[in-house]
Formats: C-alpha cells, sequence, structure tokens
C-alpha cells in the first residue's frame, strides 16, 4: 500500500477474511464440484492453521485468543490435499463447541463427532483432546473424553463421542 514505506498493511477483519474464505471456497468447489457447503466449510476449517502468534506489541509467542483467530487462518491449499474432514454429527458444523452455559452444578455435555474418510483406503486416525493454553489444562474443572481411535472405511464416514464435563 502506498505510504507505508515497506509496501505492506495489514489486511484483517471480516473485509479481508470475507474475500479470502469466499476464493478459497470457489477453488474447493471447483476441484470438488459434488461437495457439499458442510464439506467444503469443513476442510477450510479442519485445515485452518490455529497456532497463530498475537500481533507483534504483545508478548513475543504468545497465542492470540481465539476470539481473535476464529477457526484458524486459512489455508487451501491444506484443504485441497485433505483426505479427511470431521463436524459435529447433530449441529452440521465443523466448528466444534459445547456453547456458553451459565451453571452453578456440574455438568456432562456430549457431542457426537463425525469423521469422513475420502481416501480410497479404511484409515484408523488417532483422537486427542488437549486445550490450547496450559493453564486451561492444569485447571480440574473442566475435562473432555473422547475414545483414543476411530476407524473409518474407505469413502465412509463413523462417529464418535466428545465428553465434556464441567465442575464449575
Amino acid at each position: 500500500e502506498a505510504g507505508t514505506g515497506s509496501g505492506e498493511r495489514v489486511f484483517g477483519g471480516t473485509s479481508g477474511a470475507t474475500p479470502m474464505i469466499s476464493g478459497s471456497a470457489a477453488l474447493l468447489l471447483q476441484a470438488h464440484p459434488r461437495s457439499e457447503p458442510l464439506e467444503i466449510k469443513a476442510r477450510l476449517i479442519n485445515t485452518a492453521a490455529t497456532s497463530i502468534q498475537t500481533d507483534r506489541f504483545a508478548e513475543p509467542g504468545a497465542l492470540a485468543p481465539i476470539t481473535r483467530i476464529g477457526g484458524g487462518e486459512v489455508r487451501v491449499n491444506r484443504a485441497f490435499g485433505t483426505n479427511t474432514v470431521a463436524w459435529d454429527a447433530e449441529d452440521l458444523t465443523p466448528s466444534i463447541s459445547f456453547g456458553y452455559q451459565a451453571m452453578n452444578d456440574p455438568a456432562t455435555y456430549d457431542k457426537t463427532i463425525a469423521v469422513h474418510n475420502y481416501d480410497n483406503k479404511g484409515r484408523t486416525y488417532s483422537i486427542k483432546t488437549d486445550f490450547r493454553y496450559g493453564s486451561d489444562a492444569a485447571n480440574p474443572a473442566v475435562d473432555l473424553d473422547a475414545p483414543p481411535t476411530i476407524t473409518v472405511p474407505a469413502h465412509g464416514t463413523g462417529t464418535f463421542k466428545l465428553r465434556l464435563r464441567v465442575n464449575p
């Protein structure tokens, strides 16, 4: 951009994200014309980069808050190359969310996660639950549970339960 001294400028927010995601989805639809919108969205979200750092004025190496990165930064090359996508089987969204829960007593919430294998051979996937921040992982108030693996046949879909336990 003219007048910046470097020819560059930060380009973000919805003004930056909308054309990037629209263009990425159009490219994926061209490559996979039989894909449903959920599959295209899952390809984009499941392959997004989530290890995004805070801005250059914050502590070096600090992860940006999830409220700043959403599903992550699009990596359309990864979306093209993936043979696997996953989504919430009930809400039909690749953004797995338990939502906001105002609570005073312990509670357990379950989600059914669908895993689709586009590969020509069956695959066994390892499932790992973790937290974005170490301090969240160290807090015993929240616990995630999932089976250690899932096997999905070629061009098939398998499901597993993801359980969230909260003790406020």
